[in-house]
């Protein structure tokens, strides 16, 4: 399925011919092959839930302007509803593995990412989480543990890998190893986008993360606590020592204008938009780090992520949903101008495991609401259904129709010649 312009329930009002022609104008400017390569991340993300956001934003999203779509796989080899670490274990380093998999085979063997491939070809690399560095989503690209809880490890592994551009929450997690975590939370009913219930269970709050300075976090995590790193490493210290830029706060980040920086947003982790995070933070971190890596002649690979409808959608909150989903189409938005600018450029945007079984049961696209209701509410429950994939800039027509999660690093491979 190879579409150009705007996807049909991205873009609920249609294109204007201008649009068209400038799509069209673009489409034929690309070169057919990318130097560069921006991989957006849209965790939990099916087809209901990019359709919840495009009508609470009027109609219109930014990855409508992608020019070519599919629908992709997020199955593990033991069970047939996936999550992030898997699914993107696939994406990264192009094996099927079992559930809760980061950067490992059935066998729990370490296998080469394509973080690592770029690097030995000296193409920059950078991650951008609007959430924390260790999400489920983030850790294969950088990491090569059995479980994404292994915290102590993955932070290691990205000192030890030597990903050029690092930003999201979570300095504790590099500094100190967590004691434990808090019970799960996020048990839900159906809500529709005027947060009105529309059907049994209650959405509930998830709590602060323990440690965590006033306001940090609020909503978004499951409680922490942690104790000294046990293997007695100072990451921080050995990222300074590697020629690192240690930023610790936006306010530094944002500064920035050094081609290794390790970026961290929060202690702990960023809270959602009901919380108060700014809305411009997580597509200023995309800019900045598009700025700092397009600095190598030789390209960049950029993967930047968003779990915040993830969340949503598993606690059953059509209104934050809608507005995370906005939110993540900024970023989206941001990589396509940059594409724009330039003929060398690859963005790719990738669903990993839907969250909760979000299915569209109402609403009303004039007044931007929708009804939804979820057949799998909770924390950490995904369904097993394919999830949309978009492409544009150069290389672009290569991509379309139904493919394998593993297919796609197959492609990014051969497209960098890694």
């Amino acid at each position: 399925m190879k579409v150009l312009g705007s996807i049909p329930f991205l873009a609920l009002g249609g294109i204007s011919s201008v649009e068209a022609k400038q799509i069209e104008k673009n489409k034929q400017s690309f070169a057919t092959e990318p130097k560069n390569i921006i991989l957006v991340l849209a965790d939990g993300m099916g087809v209901a839930q990019w359709q919840a956001g495009a009508i609470g934003n009027g109609g219109k999203l930014n990855v409508g302007r992608m020019t070519n779509t599919g629908l992709m796989t997020t199955n593990p080899l033991d069970n047939f509803c996936g999550d992030a670490p898997s699914h993107c274990t696939a994406l990264a380093c192009g094996i099927n593995s079992h559930k809760g998999a980061v950067g490992v085979d059935k066998d729990d063997k370490p296998v080469k990412n394509i973080i690592e491939m770029a690097k030995e070809a000296g193409i920059s690399t950078g991650i951008v989480s609007s959430n924390t560095l260790i999400e489920g989503s983030n850790v294969p690209f950088v990491g090569h543990t059995k479980n994404r809880m292994m915290t102590d490890e993955i932070t290691a592994q990205y000192v030890d890998t030597g990903v050029d551009v690092f930003i999201g929450a979570g300095e504790s997690f590099f500094t100190n190893s967590v004691k434990g975590f808090g019970p799960p939370t996020g048990v839900a009913g159906a809500t529709n986008s005027r947060g009105q219930q529309a059907g049994q269970g209650s959405p509930q709050n998830r709590p602060q993360g323990a440690g965590a300075p006033q306001g940090s976090g609020a909503g978004a995590g499951p409680q922490m606590t942690f104790e000294p790193r046990a293997d007695k490493r100072d990451l921080l210290a050995e990222l300074k020592q590697k020629g690192y830029q240690v930023a610790h706060s936006w306010d530094e980040i944002k500064q920035s204008k050094s081609s290794k920086l390790a970026g961290f947003t929060d202690k702990i982790q960023m809270p959602n938009l009901e919380n108060g995070r700014d809305p411009n933070i997580y597509p200023d971190e995309v800019s900045l780090a598009l700025e700092l890596l397009s600095q190598n002649p030789k390209g960049f690979l950029l993967m930047t992520s968003s779990m915040f409808v993830d969340r949503a959608s598993h606690n059953g909150k059509t209104d934050l949903l809608i507005k995370e989903t906005i939110n993540l189409d900024m970023a989206i938005g941001r990589a396509l101008d940059f594409a724009d600018k330039r003929d060398d450029t690859l963005v790719l945007v990738v669903g990993s495991p839907e969250a909760s079984g979000m299915t569209l049961v109402g609403g009303d696209i004039q007044t931007r609401t929708v009804e939804a209701k979820w057949t799998m509410p909770g924390m950490a429950n995904h369904s097993g259904i394919m999830v949309p994939y978009f492409a544009y800039g150069a290389g672009a027509e290569q991509f379309g129709g139904s493919i394998l999660n593993t297919q796609l690093f197959d492609m990014m491979k051969n497209l960098m010649k890694l």
